[in-house]
């Protein structure tokens, strides 16, 4: 999407204004007061927010407001941000903490923070039986409906005898069972995702430094880049060994004009650096599959950046952006990881990190 279509669409970015409800609640016409709103939104772990309530206290009464009808710890939360009147989701969520304070001088206030709905997935450790010939996407898709999520799941092919589940959460199961495909795991709204890396797809937004983008700071480094990745295992059955291997130019959207780490490594050192590892593999297929995914982990690596601009909703995690004027190298698109968006006295800013494996 081109900046302009958005100041269209924002009327110039001119008011920022956000919505938060709880419980169904629009916080605004209830007369809660709030201000330095955040959300943190990210492809490794639970996305998470933070508030404060500027009018919490009753200065006649000498109490605290709204601690057990509005914000009691484990409240539902649905928060949007955006301009004027148009807005765009952020964050469904539960409210997880309210920390009171009583300053030296001045009146009380409160902060509440919480997590998305993925943050359920993280209490418990569970040893669930799967079934034998299981894919990793069929696991995804019932943990899903196991927390009333809706579900886009991608399939990942590959059918296990046997998939354990030994006193892990069902966050950290389903966070491992998406690394060894070099898939993402996360929940945003009331749906879970579990899929590839979205790094075909168009960019939301083109932005430009010195107009629209604010700040970027971006970093090559070569420290985890390796050429190829070797897994073997053992067929206990036919008793024999697997090997399964991924090299150079098996890496997921790479951007054709540019070089991979992987090129580069090979350039740099004169010689194929190779990681091998000893992996629990049932097939030929699943070893080259987990060595793919080791080897795009690694590749992601090459160069990560973060950047400044005014606030754009559109701009979350597992998106692609357009960053330009940064000259020849790192004029580019860009996969999103992590943003945070903050309204608060000084205006409307997200903040974001992006990687990207060729340069």
């Amino acid at each position: 999407m081109e900046f302009i279509d958005l100041e269209k669409k924002y009327r110039n970015f001119y008011a920022p204004a956000f919505q938060v409800k709880v419980e169904g609640k629009d916080l605004l016409h209830a007369g809660v007061e709030i201000g330095n709103i955040s959300v943190d939104n990210t492809l490794e772990g639970a996305d998470s927010f933070s508030f404060m309530v500027n009018n919490s206290y009753d200065a006649v009464r000498r109490e605290l407001k709204w601690m057990d009808q509005l914000f009691a710890p484990g409240s539902g939360v649905e928060i949007k941000m955006g301009y004027t009147d148009k807005f765009e989701s952020m964050l469904t969520g539960l409210i997880t903490s309210v920390r009171v304070t009583y300053p030296a001088g001045g009146l009380p206030f409160l902060e509440v923070s919480g997590f998305d709905l993925s943050h359920r997935m993280m209490k418990g450790r569970q040893s669930t039986p799967w079934p034998p010939d299981v894919k990793d996407s069929d696991i995804a898709k019932k943990i899903a409906s196991k927390y009333s999520l809706s579900s886009v799941v991608e399939d990942t092919r590959v059918k296990h005898p046997e998939v354990n589940q030994d006193q892990e959460s069902d966050f950290d199961f389903l966070t491992r069972l998406a690394q060894r495909n070099h898939f993402e795991f996360f929940v945003f709204g009331r749906t879970l995702y579990f899929r590839a890396p979205a790094n075909d797809e168009a960019p939301v937004i083109n932005l430009e430094w010195g107009k629209t983008l604010v700040s970027f700071s971006p970093e090559i480094n070569l420290g985890e880049q390796v050429s190829e990745v070797e897994v073997r295992g053992w067929d206990a059955r036919a008793k024999k060994e697997i090997v399964g291997r991924a090299k150079t130019g098996d890496e997921q959207g790479r951007d054709s004009s540019g070089r991979t780490g992987s090129e580069m490594v090979n350039s740099v050192y004169s010689q194929t650096v190779t990681e091998r590892l000893r992996l629990p593999v049932d097939s030929r297929e699943e070893a080259d599959n987990r060595a793919r995914a080791i080897l795009n982990r690694c590749a992601d690596g090459l160069v990560r950046g973060n950047g400044e601009s005014i606030g754009i909703p559109e701009l979350l995690h597992g998106k692609n952006i357009k960053l330009d004027n940064l000259g020849k190298k790192f004029s580019k698109t860009y996969y999103v990881e992590r943003t945070n968006h903050s309204i608060g006295s000084s205006g409307y800013r997200t903040t974001f990190s992006v990687k990207e494996n060729a340069i």
